[in-house]
């Protein structure tokens, strides 16, 4: 896809790999400090904003109000994060919970 684009936009169960591509993506443009910091000085807010908007390039249509709702990149990055650790506890309890209900067959 283009320089600014991931194969795959981020989905309800592709974070984990969406997360690892979208650093590296980030790095390769050489805006990897926008989603560890809030922006202080000028230049930040101006790659924030950029990073923001490669973000909203890289998500499915549900996830775009998180992020243009969100002050900056860090602050959009951390309520993806957090919007996907939720979803990753609840598939975990409910697989520990299928695993101690399975019975073996005879």
């Amino acid at each position: 896809m283009g320089k600014d684009r991931l194969d795959e936009p981020l989905d309800l169960h592709n974070y984990s790999t969406w997360k690892l591509r979208f650093q590296l993506l980030c790095a390769e443009l050489g805006y990897s400090r926008a989603l560890l910091q809030a922006p202080i000085a000028e230049a930040d807010v101006i790659i924030s904003d950029k990073v923001k908007s490669v973000m909203a390039k890289n998500v499915k249509n549900h996830y775009l109000e998180a992020i243009v709702r969100a002050a900056n990149a860090k602050a959009a990055w951390d309520a993806l994060a957090a919007t996907f650790a939720s979803t990753c506890n609840t598939r975990k309890v409910a697989l520990r919970q299928e695993l101690s209900d399975f019975k073996m067959a005879n």
